[in-house]
């Protein structure tokens, strides 16, 4: 008599995924589609001013010109971004679960 073998899917989580932000003319790059928790953002200051990547709660960036600096996202919800010397700069991320 043969063995039945049987094979249970198991769902596998997603591989996160990493973006990247530019920082350039007093502005935010555009802001990242379908994020994920898990998912990394590098920011990269490519203006001649001191800027950040500020979201509360969340992260808090200061990039002078030239610097980059990187955050793992790690909870689901709205992240309104700002500079913290630019108010006038903002983002607004929309982070999904996993």
């Amino acid at each position: 008599m043969g063995a039945l073998l049987l094979v249970w899917a198991t769902p596998h989580p997603a591989e996160a995924a990493r973006y990247v932000v530019d920082i350039k003319n007093m502005a935010f790059g555009p802001a990242p589609q379908h994020l994920k928790v898990g998912d990394t953002i590098l920011w990269r200051n490519n203006d001649i001013f001191r800027h950040t990547a500020t979201a509360k709660p969340g992260f808090d960036l200061d990039l002078a010109p030239g610097a980059q600096g990187e955050v793992t996202l790690k909870n689901p919800g709205i992240l309104n971004v700002i500079c913290r010397y630019h108010p006038n700069m903002t983002m607004r991320l929309a982070v999904e679960k996993e």
